[in-house]
C-alpha cells in the first residue's frame, strides 16, 4: 500500500564523493578513517581462493608439461677432473744440480694453468685423438622417440614408425673412424641407412651423392666440391635403421669443448683446479676429460725439461766435435816429440848444459896437459897428437851441444803451444761432458709440479634431469604464475570482492545483503538451455540455498525500512549488465511472497528484459502495451505466477524507449498499483548503459544499487551514485550480490548484519 508523504523523513547526509542520502537511525557507528586496513591480506587470500581453479588449473598445466619433459629429456652426465698445482720454494737447499736446475724453478699461478687447460693446445689433440669433430646419432623419433629407446635395454628393435622413416627404437649403435669432407659439407647431416649383413647405404647432405659401403672398408669418393672420404667400422642395427652422420668444423668443435667446459680453484688460492665437462654421453665425456687430463699432464712436465732438452740436444751435437778436436791436439803432441826425438824438453837441456859443462872440462884438461907435454915434447910428439886429437874430439861435442842447446827454446815454444791446446780442448770437453750428464739427470728426475689429484671416472648417473626438482620447481611456477595471474587478474578487472569496500568507498553502512554464490543455481541454469527456455526460480525450488537466506535478511532489513519510503516501490538498479539484476529481483519477489506480503514484480527493462522466462510466460502482454493505451492494467498484469505474487512483463519492446517511459501512462500505472499491492518491485536497464533508470527512479520510494561480487568497480559504483543523485534520487543502499564463499567468512554474517540494523541508507 502507498505510505503517506509525511511518513517519509527525507533527512539528507551530505558526503564529498559521491552524495547519497542517510538517515538517522543506523545504530551503528559511521566509518572512519580507523576502519580501513593499511594492508588487506584477508582481501588477498580471498582473491587466491576466488581463482583457486585458475591456479590449480595452470599449476596443474605447468607440472604436467615438467613431467613430460622430465620424462622425455635427454640426459646429461658429468664428469671431472681435480689438479693441484703445488707452489715450488725459491729457496730450496743448493745441491749437485741446483746450478743448472735453476733455470727452470717457475712459480705457475692457478689462473695460468686454468687458461692452459682450456687452450687449444691441450684441447685440440684431445680433440684429434678421439675424432670428436665426427658425430653419429641414432635416427629418434621426434620428442619421444629417445626415451622410448632407453627403455629398450640396449636391445635391437624394428626400425620405423609402421614401417616407415627408418626411426630408431632400441640400443643400435655405429662407429665411424673417418669421415673428411670438403669445407662446403661441413655441418651437414648425411644419413647412413643399415642394410644388412654389414652393408650400409649412404646419402643426404643435400647432395646427389649415394652409394652402397661395406663395414671396415675405407672409400674415397670424388666429388664436385672435393675428395669426400669414409669408413664406417662398426654398425650394430637391423635392416632400415638410420643414423644421421655430421662433420663438424674441427675449431668449432675444439671452441665448443672450450665453452662448455667449467674450470674452478677450490677454495682461495688453494692451488686445487677442478675441471667440469657435461654432455649427454657419459663415456665421451669421459674419454674426453681423460685424454684432456693426459695431454695437460704431458705438456706441463714438457714445460718443465723443455729447457733442459734443448740444451742436452745442443750438447749432444757439441760433444762429438770437441771430442774429435782433442784427438787431433793429442795427435799432432805426440807427432812433435816423435819428430823431435824428445821426452821432456827440460830435462833433455838440463842434461845438455851438464855435457856441455863436462866437455868443456875436459877440453881447459887437454889444454893444460898439452901445455904440460910441450914443455917436453914437440907438436909432433905421439903424446902431444894425442892430446890434440882428443881436444878436437872435445870441441866437436861442445859444438854439437851448443847446437842442440840452440834449438830447444823453438821445440819449447811448440811444446808449449801443443800443450796450451791439448789443455784447452781437454776442459772444454771435460765441462761440456760434466753439462750433460747433469742435463740428463734433470731430464730424467725432474718432477712436474702439478698433480692429477682425480682422475675422470664415467659418471653413472645423469646429473640432468632432476626429476623430483623439476616437477617441485615446475609446482612452485605454476603457483606462482597463477597467483600472478589471478592478481593481475583482479587488477584488470578491477572488481570489487569484499561489500566492506564498499561501505569505505561510499563512507555510510550502506550494504543490506550480501547474497553468495549459489552453485545450486548454477547446476540448474546448465539445465536451462537455450535463449528461449525457462530459468529455474532458486527461491522456489530450493528455498534453502544461502542465496535465498540472505534475500531473506534483506526482507526483514527492508521491511523496517519501509515505513520511511515515499511509497511501497522498490527499484533494484545496476550500474552494468550481467550483474544478476534480475535474479536477485525475481527471487527476492518470491521470499518476499512467500511471507504472505502481496508482492507485483514489474519487468521494466525495456532493452532486454527477460523475467518472463522465470514463470514461464511469454513477453508480448506486458508493460508496453499498458504505457501506450492499447491494454488496461488489469490485463497486463499475470496473476499468481506463485503465490501472492503477480507479474508484469516488458512487452513488445518498442523504439525510443527512453522517451517511451516519460510517458504519463507509465507513472499513472504505478501510482495505480502501488495502493493494490504490499510491495512493488521494479527491474529497470543498467543504470550507466541507459537513461532508463534515472526515468524510472523519479517515481519509485527505494532504489537500491545491485553489484557483483568480482565484476563491479568502485568506478562504477561512484558513477551510478552520482548519476542518480543528478536525478534527484538517493539510493537507499547496495546488494553485493555473487559474493564468494571465502576462508573465514560466510554470506550469513553479513545477512544477519543487515538484518541487526533493519536498514541502511
Amino acid at each position: 500500500m502507498t505510505k503517506p508523504a509525511d511518513h517519509h523523513l527525507p533527512l539528507t547526509h551530505v558526503v564529498h564523493s559521491p552524495p547519497i542520502l542517510s538517515v538517522p537511525f543506523d545504530p551503528r557507528p559511521p566509518l572512519t578513517a580507523a576502519d580501513e586496513p593499511t594492508v588487506d591480506l584477508k582481501g588477498h587470500f580471498n582473491t587466491l581462493y576466488d581463482n583457486r581453479w585458475l591456479i590449480g588449473g595452470i599449476t596443474a598445466l605447468i607440472t604436467l608439461i615438467a613431467v613430460l619433459y622430465a620424462l622425455v629429456a635427454k640426459p646429461v652426465y658429468e664428469a671431472n677432473l681435480m689438479i693441484h698445482v703445488e707452489e715450488e720454494s725459491p729457496n730450496a737447499s743448493k745441491n749437485i744440480l741446483s746450478e743448472a736446475s735453476s733455470l727452470f724453478e717457475t712459480k705457475k699461478a692457478a689462473i695460468a694453468e686454468m687458461e692452459l687447460l682450456r687452450s687449444r693446445m691441450v684441447v685440440s689433440q684431445a680433440v684429434d685423438n678421439l675424432q670428436l669433430y665426427i658425430e653419429v646419432q641414432p635416427k629418434y623419433f621426434p620428442v619421444v622417440g629417445f626415451w622410448f629407446a632407453n627403455q629398450n635395454n640396449g636391445a635391437l628393435s624394428s626400425p620405423g614408425l609402421f614401417g616407415y622413416g627408418g626411426y630408431i627404437w632400441g640400443g643400435e649403435k655405429a662407429d665411424v673412424t673417418v669421415f673428411d669432407v670438403p669445407e662446403s659439407w661441413l655441418n651437414r647431416e648425411f644419413v647412413i641407412t643399415a642394410r644388412g649383413i654389414n652393408r650400409y647405404h649412404f646419402s643426404g647432405g643435400g647432395q646427389r651423392l649415394a652409394f652402397d659401403g661395406t663395414v671396415g672398408q675405407r672409400y674415397r669418393v670424388p666429388t664436385p666440391d672435393g675428395i669426400m672420404e669414409i669408413k664406417v667400422d662398426r654398425l650394430y642395427a637391423n635392416p632400415g635403421a638410420r643414423f644421421r652422420l655430421t662433420r663438424k668444423s674441427r675449431l668449432g668443435t675444439i671452441q665448443a669443448i672450450q665453452t662448455a667446459m667449467v674450470i674452478t680453484e677450490q677454495g682461495k688460492q688453494s692451488g686445487v683446479i677442478e675441471v667440469k665437462l657435461q654432455g649427454e654421453n657419459a663415456k665421451r665425456i669421459n674419454a674426453l676429460l681423460s685424454e684432456i687430463g693426459r695431454e695437460y699432464m704431458r705438456q706441463n712436465l714438457a714445460r718443465k725439461t723443455e729447457e733442459a732438452e734443448k740444451s742436452l740436444a745442443f750438447l749432444n751435437k757439441q760433444l762429438p766435435i770437441l771430442k774429435r778436436q782433442l784427438e787431433q791436439s793429442e795427435d799432432r803432441y805426440n807427432q812433435f816429440r816423435n819428430s823431435h826425438g824428445t821426452v821432456d824438453l827440460r830435462e833433455e837441456a838440463r842434461v845438455s848444459l851438464a855435457q856441455a859443462t863436462a866437455a868443456r872440462s875436459r877440453r881447459i884438461e887437454l889444454l893444460q896437459k898439452k901445455t904440460e907435454l910441450l914443455a917436453r915434447f914437440t907438436e909432433d910428439h905421439p903424446i902431444v897428437a894425442a892430446i890434440n886429437r882428443q881436444r878436437k874430439e872435445v870441441d866437436a861435442e861442445i859444438e854439437e851441444i851448443a847446437a842442440r842447446i840452440r834449438t830447444l827454446p823453438v821445440l819449447e815454444q811448440d811444446e808449449a803451444r801443443l800443450t796450451r791446446d791439448i789443455k784447452v780442448n781437454t776442459d772444454l770437453y771435460t765441462a761440456l761432458s760434466n753439462t750433460a750428464q747433469q742435463l740428463r739427470l734433470i731430464s730424467v728426475g725432474r718432477v712436474s709440479n702439478v698433480r692429477l689429484v682425480d682422475a675422470p671416472i664415467a659418471p653413472e648417473k645423469p646429473l640432468k634431469p632432476n626429476r623430483p626438482l623439476i616437477v617441485a620447481l615446475a609446482v612452485i611456477t605454476g603457483l606462482f604464475l597463477g597467483t600472478l595471474l589471478a592478481f593481475a587478474r583482479k587488477a584488470l578487472q578491477g572488481g570489487i570482492d569484499d561489500p566492506q569496500k564498499i561501505e569505505r568507498l561510499l563512507n555510510a553502512r550502506v550494504v543490506y545483503a550480501s547474497i553468495p554464490h549459489s552453485g545450486n543455481q548454477d547446476k540448474l541454469l546448465r539445465k536451462a538451455r537455450g535463449e528461449t527456455a525457462p530459468l529455474p526460480l532458486l527461491a522456489q525450488i530450493m528455498p534453502e540455498d544461502p542465496a535465498v537466506e540472505s534475500l531473506r535478511s534483506f526482507r526483514a532489513a527492508l521491511q523496517f525500512s519501509m515505513p520511511h519510503f515515499k511509497n511501497n516501490i522498490v527499484m533494484f538498479a545496476g550500474p552494468t549488465r550481467s550483474l544478476g539484476k534480475s535474479f536477485v529481483a525475481a527471487n527476492f519477489a518470491a521470499v518476499m511472497a512467500s511471507s504472505g506480503k502481496r508482492v507485483l514484480l514489474i519487468d521494466a527493462d525495456l532493452r532486454n528484459g527477460h523475467l518472463h522466462r522465470y514463470f514461464g510466460i511469454g513477453r508480448e502482454r506486458g508493460l508496453s502495451r499498458s504505457i501506450i493505451g492499447s491494454m488496461p492494467v488489469e490485463d497486463i498484469i499475470h496473476h499468481d505466477v506463485m503465490d501472492n505474487l503477480d507479474f508484469i512483463p516488458t512487452g513488445e519492446l518498442p523504439p525510443n524507449r527512453s522517451e517511451f517511459l516519460l510517458h504519463l501512462n507509465f507513472g499513472a500505472l504505478l501510482e495505480s498499483v502501488s495502493s493494490r499491492y504490499d510491495l512493488v518491485l521494479l527491474d529497470p536497464p543498467p543504470v550507466l548503459s541507459v537513461a532508463d533508470a534515472l526515468i524510472i527512479g523519479a517515481h519509485v520510494g527505494a532504489v537500491f544499487i545491485v553489484a557483483r561480487a568480482g565484476v563491479t568497480t568502485e568506478g562504477q559504483i561512484n558513477e551510478s551514485v552520482k548519476r542518480l543523485n543528478h536525478a534527484g534520487i538517493s539510493p537507499q543502499g547496495v546488494l553485493f550480490n555473487d559474493m564468494a564463499l571465502r576462508l573465514g567468512s560466510s554470506a550469513a554474517q553479513y545477512g544477519a548484519t543487515a538484518a541487526q540494523i533493519g536498514y541502511v541508507s
